[in-house]
């Protein structure tokens, strides 16, 4: 195991200061929540910005306000391959350039006025954007396609957390807090083997050892494991690829935790577990599933929910105060996190403006 790292007596700024860089893709929606004609939503770091569906399928992001009164356009209609605005009709297309206004003089040219768009895409069954442009734009979002298949059993569990993004990211790095869901912990032991970093990425490799508890056998029957063993031992591998999530458990369970930043104490996260359909167990696999989910996942939820909370009220009345991190992963997760919005500040200066939901009170950008 790494050696521990120490923090006590190191002066802090507040992880709640902390944003993520604007330049990668984030998620805005499903795909399949956003059908043709449709429009919602979507909100980064305190900016309202929205994704719509036209009429053929494709997908635009515009900055979510009219040229005119600044009214949202998310509150209109789609028609053919434009937004339209509620308040007085004003249509934009996919780029977000002036197309029409409906009491406007057929001769008379139009105002040359645009609204800012974004670049979108679709993959792995989402809909992404750039909230703030790049030359050359990011490489693509993560690519899921290889558990999508008909080997995998899939479901969803995407939700909004009421607390600052880098507590759920750090949380979800950290498999030593599974303290607080012991009652629904499925192994006995845990080790952490390795630890890789760089600027881009963490990646942590733990072993876990699984007995004989319900949570333990209900793991093993998941992963298709043997009955009859004393215990079993799986690796358990988290990798914080900027500024997404993945967890790999043994060869048969897969979760990916894509993050979008709404505000401060405010983050949507889009979660898909996987978990291999093996021959022998798949039907009493397909039944448990639901209650596995229902009854365990759908609880460690609320109780991440629960501590999120708690955790985002001790960083706003305790910023400076030292906190002492034993577990190398979340030490070097939250190094990563505060280094990645240090170079972006340094090179795209001050968020303030741009980002109001990001508050520097506590020296952040030191």
């Amino acid at each position: 195991m790494p050696p521990r790292e120490r923090t006590t007596g190191e002066r802090l700024s507040n992880l709640c200061d902390i944003g993520v860089d604007p330049r990668c893709w984030y998620p805005a929606c499903r795909s399949d929540e956003l059908g043709p004609g449709q429009a919602r939503e979507v909100r980064f770091l305190g900016r309202s910005f929205v994704v719509f569906r036209d009429g053929q399928g494709a997908v635009h992001c515009l900055d979510n306000a009219c040229a005119h009164r600044r009214v949202a356009l998310h509150e209109g209609e789609v028609r053919d391959c434009r937004i339209v605005c509620p308040y007085h009709g004003w249509e934009y297309g996919p780029d977000g350039a002036l197309a029409r206004i409906p009491y406007w003089e057929e001769e008379a040219p139009l105002p040359r006025l645009r609204v800012r768009s974004f670049p979108v895409a679709e993959r792995s069954g989402l809909v992404w954007f750039v909230p703030e442009p790049a030359d050359p734009l990011p490489p693509q979002p993560p690519d899921t396609s290889r558990w999508d298949g008909g080997e995998w059993f899939s479901f969803r569990q995407d939700r909004v957390f009421p607390n600052h993004y880098g507590v759920g990211l750090i949380n979800g790095m950290d498999y030593t807090h599974f303290h607080l869901h012991r009652k629904y912990q499925p192994w006995s032991r845990l080790r952490l083997r390795d630890l890789e970093t760089d600027e881009q990425r963490v990646f942590g490799a733990y072993e876990v050892t699984s007995g004989h508890s319900r949570a333990e056998r209900t793991l093993r029957m998941l992963l298709g494991s043997d009955r009859n063993a004393s215990t079993v031992t799986y690796p358990l591998e988290v990798y914080y690829d900027y500024p997404h999530h993945q967890a790999r458990l043994g060869d048969g369970m897969v979760v990916w935790a894509f993050f979008r930043p709404e505000g401060r104490d405010r983050v949507a996260v889009y979660i898909t577990l996987y978990i291999k359909a093996r021959r022998g167990t798949r039907r009493l696999r397909q039944f448990a599933e639901p209650f596995f989910r229902r009854l365990v996942l759908a609880r460690i939820q609320e109780q991440d929910a629960w501590i999120g909370v708690r955790e985002q009220i001790a960083w706003e009345t305790r910023p400076d105060e030292p906190r002492c991190e034993l577990n190398p992963v979340a030490a070097a997760a939250e190094r990563l996190l505060r280094s990645r919005w240090q170079a972006y500040v340094e090179e795209a200066g001050p968020p303030d403006d741009r980002w109001p939901g990001v508050r520097l009170t506590h020296g952040a950008a030191r």
